[in-house]
C-alpha cells in the first residue's frame, strides 16, 4: 500500500489505499493524469484520476464506498473508456476525484485494447497493488505521448463533414434556430476544427505534442491559430454567429489546405468552395 505523505489530496488518497487494504474485492488503485505526470505536473487546479479495479463496482456506483473518503459535496456518474462508468466528486470544496471503476475483467480488457493506455502513456503510479498489475502494465504501456496522422480517407471525410456543416448552421440562421446555429457553430464544428489544428501542428511540427481533447490548446496550437481564434468564437446572437461562422470557416480552410499541401492529400475544393459561396448569401 502506497502512502501518500504531501499534496492536498493526501488524505483522500490514504483513507482509499487503507479501505483497499482491508477489502479483497479491491484488486487495485492506479493514479493516473495529473498527480503522475513530469511534463505538466499537477498545480493547485488539477483534480486526482483514479482507475480503481475492483469486483464489486455497484457499491462505487451507489456512492456508498466513495462517501468513505471524505464529505462528498458533488457527485455524478458518466460513461467513460471503453464502454465503462466514472464517478466523479467534489470532496470538501474543491477536492476534485475521479474513479474510473472497473472490474478485473474489464481492466485487462482496457489494457489489451490499447484503451487504459490512451490515458496511462503519461504516466500512472499503483498505490495498491496486491495482484502485481505492474507487471501486467508494462506490456501494454508506454511512457510516451503519440499521436497517429489522419489517413487520406479520413481527412477528406472531415473536411467534407466541416463543410457540410457550414452550411446546415447558415441554413439554421438564416430560419431563425440560433440555439441550434450557435451550437453548430461553437461546438461541432469547433471539435472539427481542433481536428485539423491538432494535424496541422504535426505535419508543420513533427513530433509536437499535441494532448487531445483541446488540452493545453494555447501551448501546442501555435501564434498564427490563436489570433484567428479570437474570432471563431460568437455571442447568442445571429450576426455575431455569422461572423464567427465566416471566421472559422476561413481558419479551418487555411489548416486543411496546408496539411494536404504537407501530406499530398487531395483536397476536397469543391467542397470548400460550395460553402464558401453559401456563407456568402
Amino acid at each position: 500500500m502506497s502512502i501518500e505523505k504531501i499534496g492536498r489530496y493526501s488524505e483522500i488518497k490514504n483513507r482509499i489505499c487503507a479501505y483497499a487494504a482491508e477489502n479483497k474485492a479491491v484488486r487495485a488503485v492506479i493514479a493516473i493524469g495529473s498527480s503522475t505526470r513530469e511534463d505538466v505536473p499537477a498545480d493547485e487546479y488539477s483534480d486526482l484520476d483514479l482507475f480503481i479495479v475492483t469486483e464489486e463496482t455497484e457499491k462505487w456506483f451507489s456512492g456508498e464506498i466513495p462517501a468513505l473518503f471524505g464529505k462528498v459535496s458533488i457527485s455524478f456518474i458518466e460513461p467513460t473508456l471503453g464502454g465503462g462508468r466514472e464517478r466523479r466528486s467534489i470532496y470538501d470544496d474543491d477536492k476534485d476525484v475521479d474513479m474510473i471503476i472497473l472490474t478485473p475483467e474489464q481492466f485487462d480488457r482496457a489494457l489489451e485494447e490499447g484503451v487504459a493506455g490512451w490515458v496511462m502513456n503519461r504516466g500512472y503510479k499503483l498505490l495498491y497493488d496486491p495482484d502485481r498489475y505492474a507487471e501486467r502494465i508494462l506490456r501494454y504501456v508506454r511512457p510516451e505521448a503519440s499521436h497517429n496522422a489522419m489517413s487520406a480517407d479520413e481527412f477528406a471525410n472531415a473536411v467534407n463533414d466541416f463543410f457540410f456543416h457550414n452550411i446546415w448552421a447558415r441554413k439554421k440562421l438564416l430560419r431563425g434556430e440560433l440555439w441550434a446555429a450557435k451550437m453548430c457553430v461553437d461546438a461541432y464544428l469547433k471539435k472539427l476544427l481542433l481536428v485539423i489544428a491538432e494535424e496541422y501542428r504535426i505535419t508543420m511540427t513533427p513530433g509536437a505534442d499535441v494532448w487531445h481533447d483541446g488540452r493545453f490548446f494555447d501551448s501546442w496550437a501555435g501564434e498564427e491559430v490563436l489570433a484567428e481564434m479570437k474570432n471563431c468564437f460568437a455571442h447568442y446572437d445571429r450576426e455575431d454567429c455569422e461572423k464567427a461562422l465566416s471566421a472559422t470557416h476561413r481558419l479551418f480552410s487555411r489548416l486543411a489546405r496546408a496539411v494536404a499541401e504537407k501530406r499530398g492529400y487531395t483536397y476536397p475544393a469543391d467542397a470548400e468552395a460550395c460553402a464558401a459561396a453559401f456563407l456568402k448569401k
